[in-house]
């Protein structure tokens, strides 16, 4: 009876110890709707008309354990990346779990999809997000004509 009290607690430990090791892939989450009061975009998927407005957020699970976040567009696919269209760092602290990209349009409101992406025409492009240890996550977005 204590053998098996002994085995159980040290089998209770380990599973304790294993799941404080367990992390959430990170995700990246495109939408046309943020919800500031929650902090969450409401993923819509990966195809916007160029008049979208489009709001970007990295999901990481945890606290970030980087100082910086870099979002890097590029022409392409993400099995053919071509040429970049721009790319900004931003400061993270360990007190984060997500951030997002939501910038403002000239017009008012959000960035549409063709402000945020600085495409000039429809198109396919990649998103990477990195950090300073390399690449985090990264989404191919599609961009249509109305």
């Amino acid at each position: 009876m204590k053998k098996q009290k002994i085995v159980m607690f040290a089998t209770l430990a380990l599973g304790a110890l294993f799941a404080g090791c367990s992390k959430s892939e990170p995700v990246i989450a495109c939408g046309r709707e943020w919800n500031p009061a929650v902090g969450y975009v409401a993923d819509t998927g990966s195809v916007f008309k160029m008049a979208d407005e489009l709001i970007i957020q990295l999901r990481y699970g945890t606290g970030f354990d980087f100082n910086t976040l870099k979002f890097a567009f590029y022409e392409g696919t993400l099995g053919n990346k071509g040429t970049q269209l721009w790319e900004r760092d931003f400061h993270v602290s360990n007190k984060m779990e997500a951030f997002t990209l939501e910038a403002r349009s000239r017009r008012g409101g959000y960035a549409t999809a063709r402000e945020m992406t600085k495409l000039k025409a429809p198109g396919t492009v990649v998103l990477e997000i990195s950090s300073e240890r390399g690449l985090i996550a990264a989404k191919q977005l599609t961009i249509v004509n109305q």
